[in-house]
């Protein structure tokens, strides 16, 4: 009771220095000293918030925590003590002074009182007192060390016990599930079946490794702060993950109703363009050529309608984090994808406009073959060497295509064939060689009849032009060889020759094959042919 008696006086008397010291200080400052937090032996006892007696938080922590040292070290067994004073709630070990919460050190922002302040101080001191006391009893901590032992024997069989399960649980998986069940047969179901096991192990692991850290932490008085520390921590978390997970329930809910009303929708719109394109179904705004790629447009603007009706529900939506990722994903779409719409608008192109359809016969540069696939990106061609071209649809876009199918339904695929022939042979006999040989040639239609054409009288020769109608476009190449193979049996059967490339005078012996030097080694007669 003196010496309380003796610290007020030397306060009171220490008072108008302090005051008179600060008052320059206030009037100059212009925001609050920080706040300063009283901690020891690892747990908080209570936060300064406030200048009390002109002492500002960061001496009052300073102070209160030598005396409180100081005095647990003399007197551990005391006995804690409030006094209410005016400048606030004096806190004491048997009359001995420790510190002093002021009005202001409770936080107002929180709903927090002098009167929680004081209680938890109290509740936080008297651990320390008996944590304290358990630090000088060897019983007590022989009693630690053999609880820490316990604790590691059990994290160890715990651990034990999980590899045990795991493999048994990938020996099931290996076996039965992946083995015998029909569903589980698939490279997908057998990568989630172990992919399942493994995180359950990983999640069992850090389980057993964290509660068992909190344990061992907690058998020690010096180190007890920390593993509550943890516990509060997992559960915290646990307890946000709950709360969390229940406040997303309602927005779930919709998203799962939204997917399951979409999945119908696609599923409806994939029966009846499934049905169109194979001819079995007929409808007005659809025609069998681009009900395939309107059935997968269709079925993608479904999906993405649907994910912009179930964004806002998602857990997380109108997190600033989210919304930050969303504009970055959306940038880099934006960004990369430049080239792969051009591609996708000129798919759309040749697909809804009929430039070129599958399993017609086309020419694009030097690529020729029949249209395999036109998809939105590219297009496919198998050549006539068994090879499979790949065009960007940019590419068929921005140049001509023949298309040799087109129109040879109505009378087939108008071929021609040019060659010079001098003055000195009558234009009517190279017409009719001409005439000859295509109707010798097998492919080359009677109707529209062949036709020579006189196109060009140049300063050497006469150019004639050939012209046919071949009855199946993708035999082009044959009924060509075919055809000029006859043109030169012909020609050289009648002793006329062919004034291609061009020439100054008449040769002194005609370029010409007699009939029977048609077949010189290694060449065979059609008779002599095995």
């Amino acid at each position: 009771m003196r010496a309380t008696l003796l610290f007020w006086l030397f306060l009171l008397a220490a008072t108008p220095l302090r005051a008179a010291d600060a008052a320059p200080v206030a009037t100059t400052a212009t925001a609050a000293p920080p706040p300063a937090t009283l901690r020891i032996d690892n747990r908080d006892v209570v936060v300064f918030r406030s200048v009390l007696l002109g002492y500002p938080p960061a001496e009052r922590a300073a102070a209160a925590n030598s005396r409180v040292e100081q005095v647990l070290e003399r007197h551990p067994d005391g006995k804690l003590q409030t006094r209410e004073l005016p400048q606030g709630t004096s806190i004491q070990i048997d009359d001995r002074f420790l510190f002093m919460v002021g009005p202001g050190d409770a936080d107002a922002l929180t709903g927090e009182t002098r009167a929680d302040v004081v209680r938890h101080a109290l509740t936080t001191l008297n651990t320390l007192m008996t944590e304290r006391r358990e630090l000088r009893s060897p019983a007590r901590f022989l009693f630690a060390l053999l609880r820490s032992a316990l604790i590691l024997l059990g994290v160890a069989l715990a651990l034990t016990a999980g590899a045990r399960a795991t493999a048994s649980a990938r020996r099931l998986a290996e076996t039965r599930l992946t083995g015998n069940h029909l569903l589980f047969r698939t490279p997908f179901w057998q990568r989630a079946v172990r992919g399942t096991v493994r995180l359950a192990s990983a999640l069992w692991v850090l389980a057993v490794l964290y509660i068992g850290l909190s344990m061992l932490l907690s058998t020690f008085p010096i180190t007890r702060a920390w593993g509550e520390a943890l516990d509060v921590t997992l559960l915290g978390f646990a307890l946000r993950i709950g709360l969390a997970t229940v406040d997303a329930l309602p927005g779930i809910g919709v998203v799962l109703v939204i997917i399951v009303l979409t999945r119908w929708a696609v599923q409806i719109v994939h029966y009846l363009l499934s049905r169109v394109e194979s001819g079995e179904l007929t409808l007005p705004l659809f025609d069998q050529d681009t009900a395939g790629t309107t059935r997968k447009l269709l079925i993608v603007a479904l999906w993405l309608f649907a994910l912009a009706m179930m964004y806002p529900y998602f857990p997380g939506a109108n997190t600033d984090a989210f919304k930050g990722l969303s504009v970055v994903i959306g940038l880099m779409v934006s960004l990369g994808a430049s080239s792969v719409v051009g591609q996708f608008a000129s798919g759309l192109i040749l697909i809804y406009s009929h430039a070129i359809r599958p399993g017609e016969y086309v020419s694009v540069g030097e690529i020729e073959g029949t249209v395999a696939n036109i998809g939105l990106f590219a297009t496919k061609i198998h050549t006539n060497l068994r090879e499979e071209v790949s065009i960007p649809n940019s590419v068929l876009v921005s140049q001509s295509v023949k298309n040799f199918s087109r129109l040879a339904h109505d009378g087939g695929v108008i071929q021609l064939v040019t060659l010079t022939i001098g003055y000195g042979t009558p234009w009517r006999q190279v017409e009719a060689m001409l005439l000859m040989a295509a109707d010798r040639t097998s492919g080359v239609r009677r109707d529209p009849k062949p036709f020579v054409f006189q196109t060009r009288l140049s300063d050497y020769y006469v150019e004639y032009s050939l012209r046919v109608a071949l009855d199946e476009p993708r035999e082009r190449l044959r009924i060509l060889d075919e055809l000029h193979s006859h043109i030169l049996d012909v020609f050289n059967e009648y002793g006329v020759q062919i004034t291609s490339p061009n020439y100054e005078d008449d040769p002194h012996t005609p370029q010409m094959v007699a009939p029977e030097d048609w077949y010189p080694p290694p060449a065979r007669r059609p008779s002599d042919k095995p």
